[in-house]
């Protein structure tokens, strides 16, 4: 069964070389790290910026470029496509922004600049993205507060499954007794394990002291020492990960977060995925592999609670200092408290035995052993009790105060040693058995974990993009076509009536997007406004004109990408490119009024088309300007295939230079609230010219200026009045 991305790229019959971008140089390098051209070709197919990246001498952008470029190959389209000037495509880019932070992963993140908004004759790629988004917002409508906080917080923790690198054991040896022996093993196992060749007996004896595990494929001739050891008869027969089964653990203990964040996830969605990405884990699967890796901890070791004896052995290797100095500490006590309440009697043999020379401490010794010998007795119970010491392990510590009777107790430190390797060697035997079984298990998992990591990433794209809908509280758009004689949609589906006449768009309650995520979704007022082909936007200053051109642009864009829109409802025709011009920072000097001039006549040609320009006419004087703006819309208007919404100050000026019924809507503003700030109809009155504000503003200044300020402002407003007259 091939993966889409494998079925597209045999459908394709594309090679590296055809690819944009590619040269000889990185051609080599892309073969070189995916072994051949098939597999990164898979991988550009696929989209993955991640895997991408780990190509020598590959950026993150490199890799977008690359991604699109197939895109591009494969789907006939990019983003200059649709995106034809700098400020449509610096709306796009914003919007893209807004998305990303919406993303858990960095994955999400990489794959969300590569979408892109498509032409008309495209639009069925959208579809397929809305499709996606549509059934992850369904899944987020299931789910509880508590439930969507959680999944974002395991898919943060989520990341691209990482290659671990063999790191060589530090505590088990190879010894070998004859230089075949030797030189077989060092090539076979040498990478991750100490191989030694032995001659003496005292170097073998030394090596078994110091290596908690020892392995032989071979006797020496003289006696081994006294110490477990683990024999192979037939070298050819070991492979290194029964020796070593680290090897295999490590890719898991690289990857333990993400795995156990990605199980957890599987456990939650297996029964609610929006497409049955998780349905090759059925919940209980996904449990027992979470258990099973909850068993080693971050440093491949075992886990605590993974065994009782592990984790009794452990402790007792960890407490085992502490606990000796506080007996030794506590005996010395006791001891100091029976000699300081002694008295010594001596008898004439006694004193006669002193007298030939015997030492004086041996007599107080036998005076008190019996006490001493007590107190010992109940400091090793107190030793056992504290360290959970088994019989034999007791015994061990025996004489870790000695025979002698010295004040303070002496703590032994060889019998200490001895006891703490004896600890650690059968802590590390069970450790390494449960390592060799643990990673069996791990083994079979392997592909499985890694495939659902890869799915819970992609799963992370399109929850991402509706959560970023849900937040903004998105609908999705309707394409549809309208009759030039009729107000009715007649289809949704925009490949069933290609030459319609009328553009148009129909939008309800949105609200812009920039604005919103800056101030809250309460904090806008939303806005409805409908266009027909062409209009012109008239209205006061800071009245949103600029806002709403920027609202109606953003709903075009995430429209053609498959995305929801920032309203309540959004009706439109597609299209195949959009033009955005934002207002000019000062009168164009005669090159760039040329330059301006020619990219309209590029717009004003072929398909069907939106045009959006926000107060065009600062690019000349507003006498040229008014007569060059009523031609361009004059145009637009007789090819019968382009929406354009022109905002301007000269709307009424535009309008008597032109030859055509143009109409002219308005944003008005009603006066000063009790604030002194300007109160606004947001929403565009039809056929309304609407004033520009500067008798308000003048108004404001007049009310809040005291002494020959407001002097100077009352005769500003009596020239208003005036003129009223």
């Amino acid at each position: 069964m091939m993966t889409e991305a494998e079925n597209a790229l045999f459908e394709s019959g594309l090679k590296l070389k055809d690819i944009s971008g590619v040269g000889n140089v990185l051609e080599r390098k892309l073969i070189t790290h995916f072994g051949s051209e098939g597999k990164a070709l898979e991988t550009l197919f696929k989209g993955d910026v991640h895997e991408l990246c780990k190509v020598e001498g590959m950026t993150k952008k490199a890799a977008c470029s690359l991604i699109l470029n197939v895109s591009k190959e494969q789907n006939g389209v990019s983003l200059a496509d649709f995106l034809k000037t700098k400020e449509a495509e610096t709306l796009y880019f914003n919007i893209l922004k807004m998305i990303k932070k919406h993303c858990h992963t960095e994955y999400a993140a990489d794959f969300m600049e590569l979408l892109v908004p498509y032409p008309k004759k495209r639009l069925d790629l959208a579809m397929n993205i809305q499709e996606k988004i549509a059934s992850h917002l369904q899944l987020i409508q299931s789910l509880s507060p508590d439930e969507q906080k959680l999944i974002a917080s395991l898919l943060s923790m989520i990341s691209p499954v990482k290659s671990a690198p063999p790191q060589k054991v530090r505590d088990r040896v190879i010894l070998a007794f004859s230089e075949s022996v030797y030189l077989a093993a060092r090539e076979k196992f040498g990478s991750m394990i100490s191989v030694h060749l032995v001659t003496e007996m005292q170097e073998c004896f030394d090596f078994f002291n110091s290596y908690p595990a020892v392995i032989l494929f071979d006797f020496p001739e003289f006696e081994l020492p006294d110490f477990d050891y683990d024999y192979f008869k037939d070298m050819d027969l070991v492979e290194l990960e029964h020796l070593v089964p680290e090897m295999s653990l490590s890719f898991f203990v690289k990857n333990l977060k993400a795995f156990d964040a990605a199980l957890k996830l599987a456990e939650i969605l297996v029964s609610k995925s929006a497409d049955g990405t998780f349905s090759s884990f059925s919940a209980d699967t996904a449990r027992h592999c979470r258990l099973l890796i909850q068993k080693i901890n971050p440093n491949g070791d075992l886990a605590v609670g993974s065994d009782i004896e592990a984790d009794r052995l452990k402790a007792i290797s960890l407490k085992c200092d502490d606990v000796l100095l506080k007996q030794a500490a506590v005996l010395s006590e006791q001891l100091k408290g029976i000699l300081m309440g002694s008295t010594l009697t001596l008898d004439g043999s006694q004193l006669m035995t002193i007298l030939s020379g015997a030492d004086l401490k041996t007599i107080v010794q036998d005076n008190v052993s019996k006490s001493y010998r007590d107190l010992l007795k109940a400091s090793l119970s107190e030793i056992a009790a504290a360290l959970s010491l088994k019989k034999e392990e007791e015994l061990s510590l025996s004489d870790i105060f000695g025979d002698d009777i010295v004040c303070p107790v002496v703590i032994h430190q060889e019998v200490s040693a001895q006891f703490k390797k004896e600890i650690l060697g059968k802590l590390s035997a069970l450790e390494h058995k449960h390592k060799k079984q643990l990673s069996k298990e791990f083994a079979c998992q392997k592909e499985a974990m890694t495939a659902l990591v890869s799915d819970c990433l992609e799963f992370d794209c399109w929850y991402s993009a509706a959560v970023f809908a849900q937040t903004y509280h998105m609908t999705f758009p309707k394409l549809e076509v309208k009759d030039s004689n009729s107000k009715d949609s007649n289809s949704k589906d925009f490949k069933a009536s290609p030459d319609f006449k009328n553009m148009f768009f129909d939008l309800k309650n949105g609200r812009n997007l920039f604005l919103t995520g800056k101030h809250g979704f309460d904090k806008i007022i939303p806005v409805s406004y409908d266009v027909e082909n062409i209009v012109l936007l008239s209205g006061v200053n800071s009245g949103g004109k600029t806002s709403l051109l920027e609202l109606i642009g953003q709903c075009l864009i995430l429209a053609h990408m498959g995305f929801p829109v920032p309203a309540e409802s959004f009706s439109f025709s597609p299209i195949e490119e959009f033009y955005y011009f934002g207002k000019s920072k000062g009168t164009l000097d005669a090159g760039a009024f040329e330059t301006t001039l020619r990219h309209f006549s590029i717009v004003s040609k072929g398909v069907e088309k939106a045009v959006f320009a926000d107060e065009l006419e600062s690019i000349t004087e507003p006498g040229a300007s008014s007569k060059i703006i009523a031609g361009l819309m004059e145009t637009f208007y007789e090819s019968g295939k382009t929406l354009s919404l022109f905002v301007s100050h000269l709307s009424e000026a535009i309008a008597k230079n032109c030859d055509i019924p143009i109409r002219v809507d308005g944003i008005e503003a009603g006066g000063l609230d009790d604030h002194l700030n300007l109160i606004v109809n947001r929403n565009p009155i039809k056929n309304h010219v609407a004033k520009s504000t500067p008798e308000l503003i003048v108004e404001k200044l007049f009310l809040t200026s005291k002494g020959e300020e407001n002097a100077f402002y009352k005769k500003l407003r009596g020239k208003f009045s005036s003129q009223k007259e």
